[in-house]
């Protein structure tokens, strides 16, 4: 492509196409009888080894030997276009599947866009342009669906648009849908906590709750150990009075006061 836009640019691409033909090496002198060399032959020598400098220099390592053994421009090109021409055959066809799968997904609208220009370019490079209309239905084809009602209104449009204006509407749409989801954004940050987590938090306190409720309304083990304790250090020890001197009547005293205890004292645990 590069090397087709300079030769149209200087002017040389007759030489190339084979449209400028070589004159003749020779002409009559001035006698007409014996041969010169002809001055435009010369000329025309020259500026095609010029131009066929600039082809080879131009090539890759992988096609440069297709031109190997070639004399003139005209020949290198020719050798060059039938060798590559089921590869630049099988590339349109790469080139049209990509542009029918071209999806924008998490692309922005101008790196889409640009994407659909490069294959559409390279198209129209190897001789297989794609008209502004059905460029128009690739790009829309391949759109968020956020950008249905605009494809709806330019879709009726009687003309197709030019990728100019196609990428000025896809913008305007895209700038106008980011503004509208910034406006009703919630003011809140949405809490970290997921709300299952929320309510497992709930029933745990509130079983704890319910315990600790059944444990001071039900059994108190605190208070009555104390009570047994309390009451246990208050019973006399038998054999103190056993080992005492004054025997037997300290025991009868002490167990007829404990009897006597025992019932006035409904809440004694020990008996």
């Amino acid at each position: 492509m590069q090397m087709l836009s300079y030769l149209l640019g200087q002017g040389v691409f007759g030489f190339v196409d084979g449209s400028n033909t070589c004159p003749s090496p020779h002409v009559l002198a001035g006698d007409d009888i014996s041969l010169q060399v002809n001055p435009l032959f010369l000329h025309w020598k020259q500026q095609d080894q010029l131009i066929l400098s600039a082809l080879l220099s131009s090539l890759s390592m992988e096609v440069l030997h297709l031109v190997i053994g070639c004399q003139s421009s005209c020949s290198s090109w020719h050798t060059l276009e039938r060798a590559l021409v089921s590869t630049s055959n099988s590339r349109i066809i790469q080139l049209h599947g990509s542009l029918q799968d071209l999806r924008q997904g998490d692309k922005s609208v101008t790196q889409f866009i640009q994407k659909a220009k490069a294959l559409f370019d390279e198209l129209a490079a190897a001789s297989r342009s794609v008209s502004f209309e059905n460029f128009n239905l690739y790009v829309f084809c391949g759109l968020l669906g956020e950008f249905k009602n605009l494809v709806t209104s330019l879709i009726t449009k009687a003309e197709p648009l030019s990728y100019a204006d196609l990428h000025k509407h896809l913008l305007a749409h895209e700038f106008l849908h980011k503004s509208s989801a910034a406006t009703h954004a919630p003011l809140l940050p949405t809490p970290s906590t997921p709300p299952s987590a929320l309510v497992a938090q709930r029933q745990t306190f509130g079983n704890s709750g319910r315990s600790r409720g059944r444990f001071n309304g039900g059994w108190r083990p605190n208070q009555s150990s104390s009570r047994g304790n309390r009451f246990a250090s208050s019973k006399p020890d038998h054999r103190s009075f056993q080992n005492s001197s004054f025997g037997d009547s300290r025991q009868g005293s002490w167990q007829g006061n404990w009897q006597r205890n025992r019932g006035q004292n409904p809440r004694c645990q020990l008996c």
